[in-house]
């Protein structure tokens, strides 16, 4: 497949498929498009309108960075990053790719350095779920040993005071959680005097677990349980998400026999329907993760961040 061919096919909006021949051809012709996503980097950094194509490119090319490993990138995407994740722009050209893979491109592009992710927890641009994933990134640095504790703990005061002016809550409440599970019991009082002052209200539960301070209750590594990791492949990882997953996706035929069944089902059933339905057995409700376990849907998020909202 030629360069101008992989651009046409990762341009397209209407893809139901993952354009795998054209990812593939895109690795093997990488020093040739880069320049091309590069550009379109800079336009987006500097608030410039992208048309439909140029942003589904775009996409695709971020992915590619990360793929690639191309650490060269890696102040682009923190400036690229360092908007509102809520709306547009970033949020139509990121999409779930914000809550699900931006911590392990983060990770894998800062190669132990935490300064550039520093920054975006303290940024008054960055939206809450960016700060998120800096923040768990920062500390899959400091459990892989890319960063030592006291390099983090210099930094998490001014996090702290940050969150709280620019009212980032949940970022916030990520920080709390983050802290607890990796014992840094020191900013205990802090964090229950923000939970007391309800800058932090999470909800009673999620208030209790703070004041209790448990480190075995929030035992919960991203790194660990796979959520960020030191490898990305973009086929993967893409080919999970529901848009790319035919098996995830009701055809029409599908839809229309659904919608038959619907339209011919009589209005008043009669005994000898239910009678004609085989015995079913009780219905056991299948035991729920916890709120900071990976959710079991497969989206890559936390449960808490996921389905059970």
């Amino acid at each position: 497949m030629k360069l101008d061919e992989i651009i046409t096919t990762l341009s397209r909006g209407d893809l139901t498929e993952l354009p795998v021949e054209a990812l593939l051809a895109a690795r093997l012709q990488w020093s040739e498009l880069l320049p091309v996503i590069e550009e379109l980097i800079q336009k987006f950094i500097a608030n410039e309108a992208l048309t439909d194509p140029e942003s589904n490119l775009l996409f695709f090319g971020i992915c590619l960075i990360v793929d690639r490993k191309q650490f060269s990138c890696f102040d682009s995407l923190i400036n690229l990053t360092n908007k509102d994740d809520c709306n547009a722009p970033l949020d139509n050209l990121l999409g779930d790719f914000i809550g699900s893979e931006l911590s392990t491109a983060y990770y894998i592009l800062a190669q132990g350095n935490p300064e550039q992710l520093c920054f975006l927890v303290n940024s008054e641009q960055a939206g809450e779920i960016v700060k998120m994933g800096a923040l768990c990134a920062l500390f899959c640095q400091l459990h892989t040993g890319q960063i030592d504790r006291e390099t983090l703990n210099q930094s998490i005061p001014g996090f702290i005071d940050n969150l709280v002016k620019y009212n980032h809550s949940i970022a916030l409440f990520e920080l709390v959680n983050l802290l607890i599970s990796n014992e840094f019991n020191h900013y205990h009082s802090q964090c229950v005097g923000l939970v007391e002052s309800n800058i932090i209200d999470e909800g009673k539960i999620e208030n209790q677990c703070i004041i209790d301070w448990d480190n075995q209750s929030i035992g919960f590594s991203e790194w660990e349980s796979g959520l960020i990791s030191g490898d990305y492949d973009v086929i993967d990882s893409l080919s999970q998400w529901a848009g790319f997953n035919a098996e995830s996706e009701m055809n029409d035929e599908d839809l229309m026999a659904v919608f038959d069944d619907l339209m011919n089902t009589p209005r008043e059933l009669d005994d000898r329907y239910f009678e004609s339905l085989d015995n079913q057995q009780p219905f056991i409700a299948d035991i729920q993760p916890g709120r900071n376990d990976p959710c079991p849907c497969g989206s890559g998020k936390k449960f808490k961040k996921c389905c059970l909202n």
